[in-house]
């Protein structure tokens, strides 16, 4: 029988995508894992974490361990409120080994290029950097800097990348925390709530057309209840994907049978 490969496809959002881990908890538990990833911005962290074997457990104290904003951060002679580059040895504990060719599973990660204006897919080499890049909102973040190229948040142009894997999977599950719905005004009151809520009223549009080559989409729509930034909503996050991955998994499961 020919093996199976099951793409896992995860968006950007912030905290609200530490939803996917909840899902990924679910999913495991009921037998199904996904051996093909692809991520963009805090998809790429998570799913990076578990291409290289990690456990939910593991991949939610990576970021209730990791500062969003540290005062010794900030960037000093570059594009960028933080340096991206400084926080390169929060990940150094979780890929000792830092290349793509140590990780359990293939794994892409979207990344823009801010000089071509391009979106690039890395999945080959140093892995912390293409992580980093594509977690680098502008311009709360500095860009990064990739064989003279500079590259920042994935999410610009592809916060649902699905391309680079779609002719390798038999199955594909995609989980998507950006629905854009109407919010409140108070949720927009910091400058980085702007420039988020500005980029996925755009993107959302590009991305939902992709949802048709997906055998399930998640989306759990309780997750519009946490900010992008709010490292307070981290637990709460996961729970929401969790819970909804649980109510989801028998539909789950019928979708991945056809």
């Amino acid at each position: 029988m020919k093996k199976e490969n099951i793409g896992l496809v995860l968006s950007g959002g912030g905290v609200k995508a530490i939803a996917h881990i909840g899902l990924i908890e679910v999913l495991l538990k009921n037998n199904i894992v996904p051996n093909i990833i692809s991520g963009t911005s805090a998809g790429a962290m998570i799913g990076a974490l578990y291409a290289a074997n990690h456990s939910p457990l593991e991949m939610i104290s990576f970021f209730e361990k990791t500062p969003l904003i540290k005062v010794s951060y900030f960037a000093r002679n570059k594009p960028g409120f933080l340096d991206s580059e400084k926080y390169a040895k929060h990940f150094s504990h979780y890929f000792s080994e830092n290349s793509f060719e140590s990780l359990k599973y293939p794994l892409s990660i979207a990344a823009t290029n801010i000089l071509k204006a391009q979106v690039a897919y890395f999945n080959q080499g140093p892995l912390i950097k293409a992580i980093i890049a594509s977690s680098a909102l502008p311009p709360l973040f500095s860009p990064v800097d990739i064989n003279g190229q500079l590259y920042c948040d994935g999410g610009i142009l592809d916060n649902f990348p699905l391309d680079p894997i779609k002719k390798y999977c038999n199955k594909i599950i995609g989980s998507f925390v950006n629905p854009v719905t109407e919010i409140n005004r108070s949720e927009i009151n910091s400058s980085t709530d702007l420039v988020y809520r500005a980029y996925h009223i755009g993107m959302d549009v590009t991305d939902i057309k992709k949802f048709k080559y997906c055998n399930y989409v998640f989306s759990p729509p309780k997750i519009d209840t946490i900010g992008a930034i709010d490292t307070k909503s981290i637990r709460k996050a996961y729970q929401i994907g969790y819970d909804f991955a649980t109510e989801e998994i028998e539909t789950i499961i019928k979708y991945l049978k056809y």
